[in-house]
């Protein structure tokens, strides 16, 4: 399995009263919105991609990412948005590997 460069995402908490957890959402190639793919993060203010969130894209482009807090209730915030570059795609290995008996 080829090897890519992970990407730590985060943010600063949110200063609301009641929030137990965040929600991470993506979109690629296109603008994030509530309808976007997202997952649960928990209550942690940063994640570490692909290996967080087995369900990221791993292509290489433009993803804008989204991110929200969750209160107790279910209540979901405004969202913060970044547009950033990813590549997790790894180059073609090389080939035609020769042992030659001298």
């Amino acid at each position: 399995m080829a090897r890519i460069r992970k990407r730590k995402v985060r943010w600063s908490p949110s200063i609301a009263a009641g929030v137990v957890g965040y929600r991470l959402y993506w979109a690629v190639a296109q603008e994030v919105s509530y309808n976007s793919d997202f997952t649960e993060v928990g209550n942690v203010t940063e994640v570490v991609l692909p290996d967080d969130v087995p369900s990221f894209p791993t292509v290489a482009g433009d993803i804008e990412l989204g991110v929200t807090a969750i209160d107790h209730i279910g209540n979901e915030s405004d969202m913060a948005k970044l547009s950033a570059p990813f590549d997790f795609t790894a180059p073609a290995p090389p080939t035609d590997l020769v042992v030659e008996t001298l």
